[in-house]
C-alpha cells in the first residue's frame, strides 16, 4: 500500500533536483522547440522547383511554348537549353539537373500528323523518391502542355473525381509534425528518467533511500511525477510550435490527445526508469535511453517509412514499439479528427505496455545495493 505523504516526498525531493539542476531544465524545455524547427523544415518531402533541362535539336514556336509551360509550372525549373547530346549521362553531370525532356527533331511537324508526337523523359533515378514524383507529374504536365499548344481538349472516356481528405494540400509537415511530437517526447521523457535512479547509484545517495521506510512503488512512482509534468510541459510546446510554425491545427478533440499523450509519456518514462535500474551511472543510463528510443522510434515506428512495406520480422518488431501506437493515436487525432472509439486498440496497447514496463521495472529494482 502506498502512502501518499512518501510519495509526495519523494516526489518533491526529485522536484527539487530538477529545478536545482536549471541548466539541463533549460536544455529539456528548449530542445523540443529546436528539434520541431530542425525536423519540421527539414523532413520536408514537398517537391518544387525541380531542376530540369530541354534538349530541343530544332527549335520551333511549340517546343518553345511547351518548354515555356513545363518552366512556369512549380514542380520544374527549366536550367537550360540543348540543341544535341549524344551522351545525356553527360548532361546530368554537367548540368546537376534531375530530368530531361528531349524533343526530336521532326516533333513541330509530327505535332499535327495522325499519331502525335513522341518526347522522351530521362529522369535521375538516384533518388527514388524524386524519380517517382518526377515520373508521375512529367506526363500530365507534357500532356497538358502539348494540348494546349495544339488547341485541343484531352478526349474524356471517364470523369473521375478524386478528393484528399484530412491532407487536401499534401503538405509533410502535417503528416511530419504530429510523427516529430512522438519521436521528442519518448526521447525526452526516457532520457529524464533513464538518469534518476542511475543518479542516486552514482552520487551514493541509495543509501539514505535504503534506510528510509520507502517502498519500491513509491520510489518509483515519486521519481516519475515529476518528469510526468515536464514532460507533459514539453508535449504543449511541441503542440504550440506546430500550430504557429507550421499551421498544424487539431482536428479533433484536444483534451482526448492531451489524455492520450500522459498515457505515452508514462509509457516513455517507464523505458526511462527500467533503463534507470539497469544503469550503474547517469552517462551509461543516457546512451541506453538514447540508444533505445531515437533510432528504433524513427525507423520502425512509421515515423518516416510505411510499416506496411517492411519485411514481415521487422512489422513484428515494430509493435513493441510505443511510438508505433501513438503516431496511430496522434495522428488519427490531429488530422482525422477521430476519438475513443477508433483508437482504442492503440491506446490499450499503449496503456498494457506501459503498465508492464513500470511492473519489470520496480521488479528489477533493488533494495539492497
Amino acid at each position: 500500500m502506498m502512502s501518499r505523504s512518501r510519495l509526495l516526498t519523494i516526489a518533491r525531493k526529485e522536484l527539487r533536483h530538477i529545478f536545482r539542476d536549471w541548466q539541463t531544465l533549460v536544455v529539456v524545455l528548449v530542445m523540443p522547440v529546436m528539434m520541431m524547427f530542425l525536423y519540421g523544415y527539414a523532413l520536408n518531402a514537398d517537391a518544387k522547383d525541380i531542376p530540369c533541362l530541354i534538349e530541343d535539336p530544332s527549335p520551333s514556336p511549340e517546343t518553345r511554348a511547351i518548354a515555356s509551360k513545363i518552366d512556369a509550372s512549380s514542380l520544374f525549373a527549366v536550367e537550360g537549353h540543348v540543341f544535341t547530346a549524344d551522351d545525356p549521362a553527360e548532361l546530368f553531370r554537367l548540368y546537376q539537373v534531375r530530368a530531361i525532356f528531349r524533343f526530336p527533331p521532326d516533333f513541330a511537324r509530327d505535332l499535327h500528323r495522325p499519331g502525335g508526337a513522341h518526347v522522351q523523359a530521362l529522369v535521375d533515378g538516384s533518388d527514388p523518391n524524386m524519380g517517382a514524383i518526377i515520373r508521375n507529374a512529367a506526363d500530365p504536365i507534357l500532356l497538358g502542355a502539348t494540348l494546349d499548344v495544339v488547341g485541343m481538349r484531352q478526349p474524356r472516356v471517364l470523369d473521375l473525381h478524386t478528393l484528399i481528405l484530412y491532407n487536401p494540400e499534401q503538405r509533410s509537415a502535417l503528416f511530419f509534425v504530429p510523427g516529430l511530437m512522438a519521436v521528442i517526447l519518448l526521447m525526452i521523457s526516457a532520457l529524464l528518467t533513464s538518469v534518476a535512479i542511475a543518479r542516486e547509484k552514482e552520487l551514493g545517495t541509495m543509501g539514505q533511500l535504503l534506510v528510509s521506510p520507502l517502498r519500491p512503488l513509491e520510489i518509483i512512482v515519486g521519481k516519475i511525477l515529476p518528469y510526468l509534468l515536464l514532460a507533459a510541459v514539453d508535449g504543449f510546446l511541441v503542440l504550440a510550435v506546430g500550430r504557429l510554425a507550421f499551421g498544424v491545427r487539431i482536428a479533433g478533440n484536444p483534451w482526448f490527445l492531451a489524455a492520450c499523450s500522459l498515457v505515452y509519456i508514462f509509457t516513455a518514462l517507464s523505458i526511462g526508469l527500467l533503463i534507470s535500474t539497469i544503469a550503474k551511472r547517469q552517462q551509461h543510463a543516457m546512451f541506453m535511453a538514447l540508444g533505445a528510443t531515437m533510432m528504433p522510434t524513427v525507423i520502425l515506428s512509421g515515423f518516416i517509412f510505411p510499416v506496411l512495406s517492411m519485411p514481415l520480422p521487422l512489422r513484428i518488431l515494430s509493435h513493441i514499439i510505443p511510438a508505433t501506437y501513438f503516431l496511430e493515436i496522434v495522428r488519427g487525432i490531429i488530422l482525422k479528427g477521430v476519438g475513443l472509439a477508433e483508437l482504442w486498440k492503440p491506446l490499450a496497447a499503449l496503456a498494457g505496455e506501459g503498465l508492464l514496463l513500470t511492473a519489470i521495472a520496480i521488479r528489477k529494482f533493488k533494495v539492497k545495493l
